[in-house]
């Protein structure tokens, strides 16, 4: 029997149960207010709590260099916080309505309150950190959200263009998605006793690096393969929005100059009708979009593991590499 989603999650989160539980706790906690609205607002966004892959990485990297657990728990919360305040403000800009099967805060508060309440959830992330004196892991995840708004600016910049190679897509969502990642896995290494030095720090941020990567390729990969059902949110959102991403530019690489003008008239004109996206998904298929971007998320899968081979052996560094044959993998079940 082919081990279900559920099973290859509990691979990675398995020897981190007790911290992932305790997390859920912390949120509720550090997420109630006395202000009602806040309160409501916290109480939806918990409705649908998502893998919590983040903090997950921080507590195996943690785990895995000897790490106290309590700096762990305050820097895995903060990590989540910071995570969901940029999905808040991510669905503000792409004016998404949906969001893992729910309405989003912006769909049910409206932009203002949906932009503050994303700005609480930073303030509160690194309050927390402040609060415990963990001020290097503040530092990290301070440069991090640098890199994300760099990100999102990159994003900004390239919208409407159709051309985009992939080196220019790379930059982008190392910013917008494995930067966090990247900090994730290093706040973890460097809570660890064994986690000052500069090699394991390196190691564990290129791991996180890497795995960011590859989970943004496979989350861009699920508009040419699955349906909105399935995937909790609007499939095809970028390319209406004027994005192109890894499957696309792959597409538009390799298809000849009649297919490529067709697309292009698509993509500036807008996909009106179900007839035009399914157009827009046999061109991304028949030109290799897929297959490129499967195997490019699978080669920086295993870079992510390689990142690890100078750690010493452990049940935290196993569960690592499970968490990244995961995240490479996760698109399988919708492409078959």
């Amino acid at each position: 029997m082919e081990p279900t989603d559920n099973d290859r999650c509990n691979s990675f989160q398995d020897p981190v149960r007790s911290e992932l539980d305790i997390l859920e706790d912390r949120l509720r906690d550090t997420l109630h207010s006395d202000i009602p609205l806040i309160d409501d607002i916290c109480r939806h966004i918990n409705k649908t709590p998502g893998k919590r892959l983040r903090p997950n990485i921080l507590f195996l990297a943690s785990r895995s260099t000897g790490g106290e657990k309590s700096a762990a728990l305050t820097a895995g919360m903060a990590v989540e916080l910071i995570h969901t305040a940029t999905l808040i403000h991510d669905d503000i800009i792409d004016n998404h309505l949906v969001r893992r099967g729910e309405q989003t805060v912006y769909a049910k508060w409206g932009n203002n309150i949906a932009t503050i309440m994303g700005d609480f959830l930073y303030s509160r992330a690194f309050t927390s950190l402040s609060e415990a004196g963990l001020h290097e892991l503040m530092a990290i995840l301070a440069r991090a959200t640098n890199i994300m708004s760099v990100g999102e600016m990159l994003q900004f910049q390239q919208a409407g263009q159709i051309d985009i190679d992939e080196a220019r897509y790379m930059d982008m969502i190392y910013g917008k998605t494995a930067s966090l990642f990247s900090a994730s896995s290093e706040c973890g290494a460097v809570i660890g006793t064994d986690g000052n030095g500069n090699g394991t720090r390196e190691s564990y941020s290129g791991f996180g690096k890497n795995i960011g990567l590859a989970f943004q390729i496979t989350d861009d990969l699920f508009d040419y393969i699955a349906v909105d059902e399935l995937i909790g949110k609007p499939v095809a959102s970028d390319f209406t929005d004027g994005r192109v991403t890894l499957p696309f530019i792959t597409a538009f690489r390799n298809a000849p100059d009649l297919k490529k003008k067709r697309v292009s008239e698509l993509f500036h004109v807008g996909v009106k009708e179900d007839g035009d996206w399914g157009e827009i998904v046999s061109f991304v298929q028949s030109y290799g979009g897929v297959e490129y971007s499967l195997n490019k998320a699978r080669e920086l899968g295993e870079k992510a593991k390689d990142s690890l081979s100078s750690i010493s052996p452990s049940r935290e560094r196993d569960a690592l590499c499970y968490a990244a044959d995961y995240i490479t993998e996760r698109v399988l079940p919708f492409s078959a």
